[in-house]
């Protein structure tokens, strides 16, 4: 099992975010970059993970404020991420499996909790 930690995701990676294409452009490169920076100093770390199997991702949110967050769209920002952690992993996003996500207490600045499992083949 694999943690890592990011930064809470910014607005423009958000579903309902409505803005030009070239800030969404830069946050989404942005994010991806960060989470493969991430996965790949947690991997040079983590003991025996099997990356040829399938893959269960659990998000878990600490948002910045006390406001109410929709799960879906919360889900949706860290597509970027995934797609990072994807990247760290080396092995396509289809063989990942997603956890519900869940919504912690807040934390100032917001944070992501992300926890990566290895899965038995055809799990």
């Amino acid at each position: 099992m694999i943690s890592l930690r990011l930064p809470w995701p910014p607005k423009e990676l958000s579903p309902n975010f409505r803005g030009h294409w070239a800030p969404i452009s830069r946050a989404k490169k942005s994010y991806r970059t960060a989470a493969r920076l991430t996965a790949m100093k947690a991997l040079r770390h983590a003991e025996s993970f099997d990356r040829f199997g399938g893959v269960r991702i659990t998000y878990e949110f600490c948002p910045p404020t006390s406001r109410a967050y929709d799960r879906d769209n919360l889900a949706a920002r860290m597509k970027a991420a995934t797609d990072g952690i994807s990247d760290a992993l080396g092995m396509n996003d289809r063989g990942f499996h997603f956890a519900p996500v869940a919504i912690s207490s807040k934390e100032k600045g917001g944070l992501v909790r992300v926890t990566i499992e290895s899965l038995k083949e055809g799990v």
